[in-house]
């Protein structure tokens, strides 16, 4: 069997060029990924989790190499932020969170949100209101928490 050869003149180049990448582009940013509300409800799950000291959700929910940055600066990794709960020193005692935006990036994703955190710290109650942002990754087929940075807000303006 003989092959033809196809010889495109430069604008038909050009024309498959760029309907080749808008289809791609369409197609990257047309669809969600299907992965999203199981990354939601793993940001879920980890905020109850903490409330709960549930280590064993934790250890499945929780990357090995995490970087917990509290709002006070504070770093945890996987094994200290557990400890922290389990051992006591640590008491999230209610959270409500909001979760503000889902970016996914192949196998990583990035979770902006607000939180309303009661919190016994060593002994001292704080009710925090943070941002913050937490990185996780597709990892053994489930989404692991890999980073999480918070800042507490501003209290709100008084009216004038």
């Amino acid at each position: 069997m003989k092959s033809r050869r196809i010889t495109l003149i430069p604008q038909q180049r050009v024309a498959v060029t760029m309907m080749s990448a808008l289809f791609l582009a369409s197609a990257a940013f047309g669809k969600e990924d299907a992965r999203e509300p199981a990354l939601r409800a793993a940001e879920k799950t980890r905020f109850a989790a903490q409330v709960d000291v549930d280590a064993r959700t934790l250890a499945a929910l929780l990357d090995d190499d995490l970087e917990y940055s509290h709002s006070n600066g504070a770093l945890d990794t996987k094994s200290s932020f557990i400890d922290s709960l389990t051992s006591g020193r640590r008491d999230y005692v209610s959270t409500t969170f909001e979760i503000q935006s889902v970016r996914i990036f192949g196998d990583v994703a990035i979770i902006r949100g607000t939180a309303r955190v009661e919190v016994l710290d060593g002994g001292k109650s704080l009710n925090l209101d943070l941002g913050y942002t937490d990185v996780w990754r597709w990892k053994d087929k489930r989404w692991q928490m890999t980073a999480w940075r918070s800042a507490r807000m501003p209290p709100p303006a008084p009216p004038q």
